[in-house]
């Protein structure tokens, strides 16, 4: 992954987007991936995610990026720059993709409220499909699908 473009992004903050996600990437080769737990009440419920989520009333998005990525895997994201703001198909709502940056591969601690699984997957593991990506027999779509689509066209990342 060509590591560099990404910092070449503005690290934007705000107070409009309803929610946040954080693109950890470890070692310039590895994102963290979870897969959410089963919970009749969650629109998401099961699917491939990024660590992430609703912005509390008195916080920014940035904030709310390292509350709910130390809340669902236990790691405090060094946030570097801002991919921009998506939409989920299933939902009116902004959600603001944040890239963080590790030296090294933090063993996650995954918060098993939320996340049932978690992944480090080499860029190497993602397989495309048809308007999705896999890592082994894990599918991952929608608005998680097009952050990664954009996060690897930018590093010029052939999937």
């Amino acid at each position: 992954m060509n590591i560099s473009k990404l910092l070449q992004l503005p690290l934007t903050d705000d107070n409009e987007s309803n929610a946040a996600v954080v693109v950890l990437i470890a070692k310039g080769q590895y994102i963290l991936l979870i897969k959410r737990v089963t919970n009749p009440k969650d629109p998401w419920s099961g699917q491939m995610a990024l660590p992430g989520g609703h912005r509390e009333d008195n916080e920014t998005t940035l904030k709310a990026a390292i509350r709910e990525c130390e809340e669902e895997v236990g790691i405090r994201p060094n946030i570097r720059s801002s991919l921009g703001v998506f939409s989920p198909n299933n939902a009116k709502i902004k959600v603001r993709a944040y890239i963080a940056l590790l030296d090294e591969l933090i063993e996650p601690r995954p918060n098993p409220a939320e996340v049932d699984k978690v992944f480090w997957v080499h860029e190497s593991e993602f397989a495309r499909g048809d308007n999705a990506f896999y890592y082994k027999q894990y599918r991952i779509w929608g608005m998680t699908y097009r952050i990664l689509s954009k996060l690897f066209e930018i590093v010029e990342l052939k999937i």
